[in-house]
């Protein structure tokens, strides 16, 4: 039998750099507002069969046509997202990742093939609020993510993921998109290392660089910074792209999430 999910407000993204606790009374957010109504946080679940309840605000998301539109990007734990169209109801986990232990689970809004503001598919809502996570136990307490800082710089892992089609519009232009929370890009700041196939491709810091050219991110309240498109995409074959949050000094960022290695294949 499930576990009842207890409807209860309880976790919210505002602990991370995702929070909108400067928000005045009255005073309506720009962009979407993502919360998790359960689990609670540091709940202890007495079975594998868990379910999450997502309460998502100002952002519009299902299927167009029956087909790919906005969405929600969940991830266990670090492995894979799994895109939501519907948060109306509960969200059964994969039972297999259940493991007795601690787990997190972290989400944000992201953009469908057609997205009015210009996004593209699968690109992240990056404005503050949209991100949101819960930390939870399955049976007890314990395992490598027992004792996540949220308030440590944070890297999530979003895209590229699972397979690409040769000619099709996500591989023309070929996005690596990742979230950030607690954390200052930025000369002599924190940096994003991408690594394909062994080669290291961009180091993403104020600038995003784009072949020979440079863009400045934009500083607004809808995104913070943007995602890496290839100049070149990747050629068909299976690939590995690394992503890792590099401190000031060069170094990698220690944290269970800031180093993440993920397979992807491009197919003619």
């Amino acid at each position: 039998m499930r576990r009842p999910i207890l409807p209860v407000l309880a976790v919210l993204g505002g602990l991370l750099a995702g929070c909108d606790a400067g928000t005045k009374p009255g005073e309506r957010p720009e962009g979407p507002r993502l919360y998790f109504a359960a689990p609670r946080m540091d709940q202890v679940l007495d079975a594998h069969d868990v379910e999450v309840v997502l309460d998502l605000r100002n952002y519009a998301i299902g299927r167009v046509h029956g087909k790919d539109g906005p969405h929600v990007h969940v991830i266990v734990d670090n492995e894979p997202y799994v895109a939501v169209y519907d948060v109306s109801a509960p969200v059964r986990l994969d039972p297999r990742l259940m493991t007795e232990g601690t787990h997190v689970v972290r989400a944000f809004p992201s953009a469908g093939p057609k997205d009015p503001a210009g996004a593209l598919h699968h690109e992240s809502r990056k404005n503050p609020g949209a991100y949101a996570w819960v930390r939870f136990h399955v049976k007890k307490k314990g395992g490598l993510l027992a004792e996540f800082d949220p308030k440590a710089p944070l890297l999530t892992y979003s895209r590229p993921k699972g397979e690409y089609k040769v000619g099709s519009p996500e591989h023309a232009k070929f996005m690596v998109d990742f979230h950030l929370a607690n954390v200052k890009l930025g000369p002599g700041e924190y940096s994003v290392r991408a690594t394909l196939d062994g080669t290291v491709v961009s180091t993403w810091d104020e600038e995003i660089r784009l072949g020979a050219t440079q863009e400045k991110v934009a500083r607004t309240e809808w995104a913070t910074w943007k995602p890496w498109v290839l100049a070149t995409p990747p050629a068909a074959g299976d690939h590995v792209l690394v992503l890792e949050l590099i401190d000031r000094e060069g170094k990698p960022v220690p944290g269970p999430f800031n180093r993440t290695e993920r397979k992807f294949k491009v197919v003619p």
